[in-house]
């Protein structure tokens, strides 16, 4: 709790030293999130590193204003997660975006673009840092708890769609701030179908909140042009296929956002199978998601 004061203490200290007029960016260490008592079937593998660093942005103004947490994918932060928090500040809403691997010492390559060394954590051992993020978030005089957000690439996209469903928001949700939205670009939705590794988590009211996938048509994890996310996306019951959206960009594949185009190796390709997954820079598709990321955030988030 004493990190905790300190971290938001920080944080009210640097806003008021930014002015009504600035433009801020400021480099934070926030506390995860451990609820008391975890399901068995959420159990952390290994305990959440006492802080993790994020880079808070917030628009110009005195007011509240929305925020959406970021989550990089599993090469970290490299650049991918940096324009639509731009993009979102352009727009008056504020974004944490979350540097998991720092504290944990998991290096990443940027000739790779994966991990170096180290084992990459599962998603469920990061949501702590996402929970902890928007309770951070909830905390700071310029944000408006009302009207929070998450989005993730890749790997942070898996933990936005688990972010929006029940089982998960009732272990880490409550007593918290409300989720309004997510959104996930370029997930791999085979793990949620039947008998994939996060479908126990899909009850009947998913999603709980809007969700909005953007994903990949020639995407080398799920390899079936689109299928298992229009699966997962139709699954839901009447009601919750409300709040259920889906975008395929036709011959783009994972991680059309790169800064680099690569092909990689990699444990989790062609379904799990292991395979090459191919990262082919597309900046018609970067220009379209930013524009959608904006977008749905601005209408999902938008004072009630």
């Amino acid at each position: 709790m004493r990190g905790f004061r300190l971290t938001m203490l920080l944080l009210v200290c640097c806003a008021l030293a930014g002015g009504a007029a600035a433009q801020e960016s400021l480099t934070l260490r926030i506390p995860p999130h451990v609820p008391t008592d975890l399901p068995p079937g959420q159990a952390l593998r290994a305990p959440p590193p006492e802080q993790t660093y994020a880079t808070l942005r917030l628009p110009r103004g005195v007011g509240r204003v929305p925020a959406v947490v970021i989550l990089h994918s599993a090469a970290g932060v490299d650049g991918r997660g940096e324009p639509y928090a731009l993009a979102l500040q352009a727009a008056g809403i504020a974004s944490l975006e979350l540097d998991m691997w720092r504290s944990r010492g998991v290096a990443t390559g940027p000739a790779s673009g994966t991990t170096q060394r180290g084992s990459t954590p599962r998603f469920l051992d990061t949501l702590p840092d996402l929970f902890g993020g928007l309770r951070a978030l909830a905390a700071h005089p310029r944000i408006d708890p009302q009207r929070l957000g998450v989005m993730g690439q890749s790997f942070g996209a898996s933990m936005a769609v688990l972010a929006a469903t029940e089982p998960v928001w009732r272990t880490y949700g409550q007593g918290g701030p409300p989720l309004r939205a997510a959104l996930a670009l370029y997930p791999g939705c085979y793990r949620f179908e039947p008998g994939g590794g996060s479908a126990r988590f899909l009850t009947p009211g998913f999603p709980r909140v809007p969700l909005l996938l953007l994903v990949a048509e020639q995407d080398d994890y799920d390899a079936d042009g689109g299928a298992s996310c229009r699966t997962l996306m139709t699954r839901p019951s009447p009601e919750a296929q409300m709040r259920a959206m889906l975008h395929i960009y036709p011959g783009a594949t994972h991680g059309w956002d790169v800064t680099r185009s690569r092909t990689i190796p990699e444990a989790g390709a062609a379904r799990g199978q292991g395979g090459l997954v191919r990262m082919q820079q597309s900046p018609s598709t970067t220009e379209d998601s930013l524009r959608r990321a904006t977008v749905f955030f601005s209408e999902q988030l938008a004072a009630r």
